[in-house]
């Protein structure tokens, strides 16, 4: 499977999630976990559809060994950082989210280092 795929794909899994985080909270009244809900949509749906978006338009991106390494360390921060919001919010335990949003500044680094460091010609599928 071709990374872009993967990365628009859960990009679509993380915003159908963060709506229903945000549908949920507005039944509830309760938006106390708003931050939360905007950081799931911003780094889960956008950040990750950027990401593919990125690959989709410059296909030699993927030929470094890092790429798919940056996407399952981008997945992981997703998965740690949103719900660490939640946690620090309704418990003020901030660990989660401190580790969940340094692991998405990692992957953001190595996006930044595959993308500075290959071939940014496209070509077709």
């Amino acid at each position: 499977m071709k990374v872009h795929v993967v990365f628009i794909g859960l990009g679509l899994v993380f915003l159908v999630i963060g709506m229903l985080f945000g549908i949920w909270m507005g039944v509830q009244q309760d938006f106390r976990f708003a931050a939360a809900h905007a950081h799931w949509n911003l780094v889960g749906f956008v950040t990750s559809s950027i990401y593919g978006l990125t690959h989709r338009a410059y296909p030699k991106l993927a030929d470094s060994r890092l790429t798919w390494i940056q996407c399952i360390t981008h997945v992981i921060g997703v998965l740690i950082f949103a719900p660490g919001i939640v946690l620090a919010v309704a418990t003020e335990q901030h660990m989660p989210a401190i580790i969940g949003a340094n692991v998405l500044v990692l992957a953001a680094l190595m996006f930044m280092f595959i993308y500075f460091t290959h071939d940014h010609r496209t070509s077709p599928d």
